[in-house]
């Protein structure tokens, strides 16, 4: 037998994306530019665009017509705006230029001024030309820089081009060439006409079939998650399983990890929704529902997976540091036996040995060895594995139906969301339908169709409606049946004292000694609510399907407009041209892979995106009144009775001055505020950026160079150093390596498709040839430029380049250009030379001041996520308390846990180009902050499921639970607070963390010892619970949830004594107490009262 072929590993992505739904996208580019390059091969039209109709070709490739209509139409609108923008900012200047001028001659012919030798070169006119290049350069880049992937992205690079095109032209004409920019207008406006067209007329494809592909990308790993589920219930934890059950457990986190990258997305195609207009059976707003209900079923995946990793016998415990002392071993005992020394004199290793010293020195002994003192007092039980494996048993045996059927569930789910594209009707399809209808059909013929149609639709219906049935019998049956099976092995060691009725429930009473650990219990209780919480989230989505599919409104198809009613409503639906970080499936760094072409943003490490905004608008300080407000209502300090103690909203202040007691000094403050935001990461980019294109423009001004840089295309390099110019240091290394290597790649391929066209001596391509080869490769070439691995600038510059040499050679033929570069081998060696010379020139001046490094970015953005996680922990705890209800602050925080781990993922993505940044201190510690990234969005997570929990608690139920985690214990929560504020103030500026800090916070977490009982046996307050565990509070599911809560907390508080030692390994530790910890005189300090080691000390969580 012949085995199948495997693909390579880097052509991978062939296959993978070898689906008519992803190839009829590349179909559509393909025969969009290939008609851009019949406008352009056309030579009376090509004459009639400009001088640049090539930008044809090359807009065909930044820009194709890939998205839906609506986000092609946003995309090409801004272009065409943005051009018109800077090309009417360009004639500004060659206006305000020209009045500077002591030599203005309009009958001198434009050929003739353009070959001048710089005689129309002067210094005023050139300076003023100057000022606006830097200007107009500061004003796109930081356009760019601050909107980041997206709509805006080759919008701001067409004007780029536009604006050094126009302004260093006009140096060398003696009066104001306005019409230049039309020979830039023009073509782009052509481009953006094929665009749109071909998105409307080429496999067309609305939001709305692209958010239900999107919503079906959310649920198709979702499918193979809960097999893998089942696979891991059915796997041994322990024994000789454990490399099979560690496999099972990473390829979860695989599967899962699929789904959560897809709501990305999800929310690029959610975002312009409520603006589309379309023929369908389903309204855009009908879609809208889905998107928060796929994130909360993503969010409750991952928290099925805690179970699993909790039990895992392979997964990571505490970092522990060795230490150069033990405790209970003198530090200054001397070994028994000599040391024998090297031979060689001790010289000879000096620097090694100190280097060895240094990398020795260990931090974070303190937290490590209290923590080994827990894991061998307190967690440490011989009978893990046993009671590990018994209580799994028992969770597989209870939970495996109900995963049975959520499985059947999220396979109806992404089937009806895939089909629902094709239920619908293409637009294309829809018109054949129509046409052959009405010319072929007869009345016959169209009741057969709507009867077979109806017999599908009630098919399709009964089938959904059969497996809700299902999914809802087995949670109820779940619910009070099937979860009790792990409760077993505590019930049966409950006994009744004096009476067998179970109405006595104060005289149910066990003995400790007989009871496994409730640790046990906890993690089981842990799987069985996030069970439960996703199979209610696909109830709720399948019974949103079920309404689409029975509403009479929905059964037949209509014209679905936007809602304008009001000023207010337009103004919502114009948003899209002044918002700021708009949603995109691949937000990320110039790292980051994706089909849209993107090549990321430097955002602003000091804010968290989409956070800031709802910040402001839910709590804002009047600055005259000095009260704060939330959302339109003013909270006073008696209001926030959070502890029975009125504690005032807190605010910022100033430390450098007093609130604002007059007019004179608010305006003052609002000034200050304006000119300090000048300041900003973004804005000194923007301006080194215009300082670097001002500077590469100085040949253009200079009489003796000015018609030298002219002939030689200068522009090629300037607009190529204006791309490659980032933010940080480590994406321009990286842009000035990758761009070389793609030029020099395209180069030699537009060589090849150009020598094909033009095998003559005279090199004169076929205008027949031309269109037939681009008719053969653009297919191949867009499928490449969508869908292949890596950064996306890389193969667009390879593209550029290509059609940029044949573009030149071709034109070359039938319009007489005042600096034309040659053709076929002239251009390429030109274009390589200049893109080389911009690429380097950027590379140098990004080591200039203000420098930025990726290193320090890093570090200031996790030193801000973590701040944010702080206000989400106080905002979660917070919330049982809020007097404005649960559901608006409930989303508030819910789409804070979300922009914070966007970010941390776009952290992530972006790491890749550290390494290339030059630096003379060293290696860039990456594990280190990669423990770090992974910390906070553990973190985030677990704020997920904390929230989740007390949305879900009764009052009485959630007081007690924060009694018992000691989440309104002023004192514990001061604890946990300064922890997160030392993490967070140290990332920031580097400063060591002291050495002994309130962590481990777990120790102080469990200051009085519970169990399984509700309330501890000293408390004063009940809050109505029962105070002794009986049979009926294990079975109550508010116990589980109190038990999912607890153990909740206990995991946020643990990765928060992690998040410190990982905080401790980049900045390092100071402040040292001789003999204070271990071995000294802090060694005999007992541990705090409520904590007794006894024999059952080891079953505390």
């Amino acid at each position: 037998m012949t085995s199948k072929w495997q693909w390579p590993s880097f052509l991978a992505w062939i296959p993978a994306n070898w689906l008519w739904l992803k190839i009829r996208l590349a179909l559509r580019c393909a025969i969009a530019a290939w008609v851009s390059s019949v406008l352009f091969i056309i030579p009376t039209v090509q004459v009639w665009i400009g001088q640049a109709s090539f930008l044809l070709l090359i807009a065909a490739f930044l820009s194709p017509p890939v998205d839906p209509f609506l986000a092609v139409v946003e995309r090409e609108v801004l272009i065409s705006l943005f051009v018109a923008a800077t090309w009417a900012f360009a004639c500004l200047g060659m206006f305000l230029a020209n009045l500077a001028r002591t030599n203005t001659d309009i009958l001198v012919p434009i050929q003739t001024a353009l070959f001048s030798n710089g005689q129309y070169v002067e210094a005023a006119p050139s300076a003023i030309l100057a000022i606006f290049i830097f200007l107009g350069t500061a004003i796109l880049l930081y356009i760019r820089v601050h909107q980041g992937p997206g709509p805006y992205l080759f919008a701001t690079l067409f004007s780029c081009i536009c604006l050094i095109t126009n302004l260093t032209t006009a140096a060398l004409v003696p009066y104001p060439y306005y019409v230049l920019g039309r020979s830039i207008f023009i073509p782009l406006v052509f481009h953006s006409l094929i665009s749109i067209l071909a998105s409307i007329l080429l496999f067309p494809e609305s939001l709305s079939n692209n958010f239900t592909t999107r919503v079906a990308a959310v649920f198709a790993p979702l499918q193979k998650a809960t097999s893998i589920h089942l696979t891991l219930l059915r796997t041994k934890p322990g024994g000789d399983c454990v490399e099979e059950f560690r496999e099972h457990i990473n390829a979860l986190s695989g599967v899962v990890a699929q789904s959560e990258a897809a709501l990305g997305p999800l929310a690029q195609a959610a975002r312009l929704l409520p603006s589309e207009v379309v023929y369908s059976r389903y309204s855009p707003r009908d879609w809208r529902p889905l998107q928060d209900l796929a994130r909360r079923v993503a969010v409750r995946s991952n928290g099925m997976m805690i179970y699993f990793i909790l039990i895992d016998p392979t997964r990571e415990r505490f970092p522990v540091t060795p230490a150069t002392t033990r405790p209970g071993t003198p530090a200054g005992t001397a070994p028994s036996t000599p040391v024998e020394k090297h031979s060689e004199p001790p010289h000879h290793h000096h620097l090694s040995n100190l280097l060895h010293r240094a990398h020795l020195h260990n931090i974070g002994v303190f937290e490590s060895q209290r923590y080994l003192d827990l894991e061998a007092h307190v967690w440490h039980d011989p009978r893990t594995e046993s009671h590990t494996t018994q209580t799994h048993n028992l969770l597989q045996e209870s939970c495996t139906p109900l995963l049975e059927q959520c499985q059947s569930a999220t396979g109806c789910l992404q089937s009806w969301f895939a089909g629902a594209a094709s239920r619908d009707g293409a637009s294309w399809k829809l018109a054949k339908a129509i046409l052959s209808s009405a010319l072929f059909s007869t009345a016959a013929k169209t009741e057969r169709r709507e009867k077979a149609k109806q017999f599908q639709w009630e098919e399709r219906v009964a089938e959904i409606r059969n497996v809700r049935q299902k999914l809802e019998e087995e949670l109820a049956l779940f619910r009070k049946v099937a979860r009790l099976n792990v409760v077993k092995l505590y019930t049966d060691a409950l006994d009744p004292l004096d009476s067998p009725s179970a109405d006595d429930s104060y005289l149910w009473s066990y003995d400790y000694n007989q009871l496994p650990s409730h640790r046990y219990l906890f993690n089981c209780y842990v799987y069985q609510y996030h069970l439960m919480r996703f199979a209610d989230m696909l109830g709720e989505l399948l019974d949103h399907v079920i309404r689409l599919e029975t509403r009479p409104e929905r059964r037949h198809r209509r014209v679905w407009t936007p809602k304008l009613h009001s000023l207010a409503s337009i103004a919502l639906f114009l948003q899209w041209i002044k918002g700021v970080w708009t949603y995109s499936d691949n937000v990320g760094r110039s790292a980051s892979s994706g089909y849209e072409g993107e090549e990321g943003e430097e955002e602003d490490p000091d804010r968290v995106q989409h956070v800031d905004r709802d910040r402001s608008r839910d709590v804002e300080l009047d600055e005259l009144s000095g009260e704060t407000r939330v959302g339109n209502g003013v909270v006073r300090d008696e209001e926030d009775d959070m502890y029975g103690v009125g504690l005032p909203y807190p605010k910022w202040r100033d430390p450098d001055a007093l609130p604002p007691s007059n007019v004179w000094e608010l305006m003052g403050r609002w000034m200050y505020k304006r000119v300090v935001g000048l300041t900003g990461g973004n804005a000194l980019y923007a301006v080194k950026a215009g300082v670097l294109t001002t500077l590469m423009c100085i040949p253009f001004f200079i009489r003796g160079s000015a018609q030298f840089a002219y002939d030689n295309r200068f522009l090629w390099g300037i607009v190529m150093a204006q791309l490659t110019s980032a933010r940080f240091r480590g994406d321009t290394t990286f842009g000035f390596l990758t761009r070389i290597l793609s030029t020099f790649l395209g180069g030699a391929v537009g060589l090849c498709m150009w020598y094909i066209c033009a095998p003559t001596t005279g090199h004169h391509a076929s205008p027949y040839a031309l269109g037939a080869i681009f008719a053969v490769c653009f297919p191949f070439f867009f499928y490449i430029r969508l869908y292949i691995p890596g950064p996306p600038m890389r193969i667009l510059i390879f593209f550029v380049t290509a059609v940029l040499v044949i573009g030149y050679s071709y034109q070359d033929q039938y319009q007489a250009l005042p600096s034309s570069p040659g053709v076929g081998w002239s251009v390429a060696w030109r274009r390589f030379l200049l893109v080389a010379c911009g690429v380097f020139a950027a590379f140098i001046f990004s080591f200039f001041p203000p420098a930025f490094t990726l290193r320090r970015y890093q570090r200031t953005a996790l030193a801000t996520t973590c701040a944010e996680l702080g206000v989400i922990y106080c905002a979660v705890l917070s919330l049982p308390t809020w007097t404005l209800g649960h559901s608006e602050e409930t989303h508030a925080i819910v789409a804070r846990l979300i922009a914070i781990r966007g970010k941390l993922g776009r952290l992530k993505a972006g790491k890749v180009n550290v390494k290339y940044e030059i630096s003379l201190r060293g290696k860039w510690p990456e594990e280190r902050y990669h423990t770090l990234f992974d910390l906070q969005m553990q973190i985030s997570y677990s704020l997920s499921h904390l929230l989740s929990v007390i949305e879900h608690l009764e009052p009485a139920w959630t007081r007690a639970l924060l009694s018992r985690t000691r989440f309104i214990d002023p004192n514990f929560q001061g604890d946990v607070l300064a922890v997160i504020s030392m993490i967070s103030t140290s990332l920031r500026t580097g400063s060591p963390l002291p050495q002994i800090t309130p962590c481990p916070l777990v120790d102080r977490f469990m200051l009085k010892y519970h169990g399984l009982n509700v309330i501890h046996k000293e408390a004063e307050e009940d809050y109505g619970l029962p105070r002794t565990l009986t049979k009926e509070t294990l079975e109550n599911e508010q116990y589980l949830m109190f038990c999912v809560g607890v153990s909740t907390a206990f995991g946020i508080v643990g990765r928060l004594d992690r998040l410190m030692v990982a905080a401790k390994e980049i900045v390092g530790e100071q402040y040292h107490i001789q003999g204070l910890g271990f071995g000294g005189f802090g060694s005999g300090i007992a541990r705090r009262e409520g904590v007794p080691l006894g024999s059952r000390t080891s079953t505390r969580i």
